[in-house]
């Protein structure tokens, strides 16, 4: 006959229906008992969940779950647009309320407009599900290129040097920041600094 196991008190009341208790160094490791049909077996698999330790000092200590992966956005390019040329911008395009110049700095940034390039920008942030709104009752992609085509005419005039517009725009393209981030930590690098302050850029 099999010789059921005894359990301290402190452990074997967290051992509720289908758990089980695994005597570990320090404690018991609790796990989640299921079955599992598989094809082309006669039995059902046994699967164990771990749930967390117990401990006769702490009790029940849960598993921890894996930290969500911070989200990177990008920022340099975008706030430089909004910094320094936001006004001229807003003339290029008629009515342009903020919803569709912020649409078409993200049609200037990515080439296109789409819900994972909303999400991707800085410029969108806190304002994402407006925006995809806003996308999806119908802008037109000419209104976009318009303020696209205006954001290229502003870069050219302000850095007529095409060496040097480039060296600026694409290394602020990879100026991100954490969603969780306040602005003011971006770091630029300092070839982005030397050009901003040469033409008398905001950044």
């Amino acid at each position: 006959m099999k010789r059921s196991v005894v359990y301290p008190e402190w452990a074997e009341k967290y051992r509720e229906k289908g758990r089980t208790l695994r005597k570990v160094r320090d404690g018991y490791g609790l796990y989640q008992c299921t079955s599992e049909y598989v094809k082309g077996q006669k039995y059902p698999k046994s699967v164990q969940t771990y749930l967390g330790m117990i401990t006769e000092k702490d009790g029940f200590i849960p598993k921890r779950s894996a930290a969500a992966p911070k989200a990177f956005l990008e920022y340099g390019l975008s706030h430089f647009i909004m910094a320094n040329f936001k006004r001229d911008l807003e003339r290029s395009s008629y009515d342009c309320s903020p919803q569709v110049l912020y649409l078409g700095i993200i049609y200037y940034l990515f080439g296109d407009v789409n819900e994972t390039f909303i999400r991707s920008t800085y410029v969108s942030h806190g304002i994402e599900e407006e925006l995809i709104q806003r996308y999806k009752t119908g802008i037109t992609s000419r209104r976009l290129k318009t303020i696209s085509n205006k954001i290229e005419a502003s870069l050219l005039s302000a850095i007529p040097d095409e060496s040097q517009r480039l060296m600026l725009t694409k290394l602020l393209f990879l100026s991100v920041i954490g969603s969780d981030a306040p602005p003011e930590s971006v770091l630029y690098p300092k070839e982005v600094k030397d050009i901003a302050e040469r033409y008398g850029l905001r950044l």
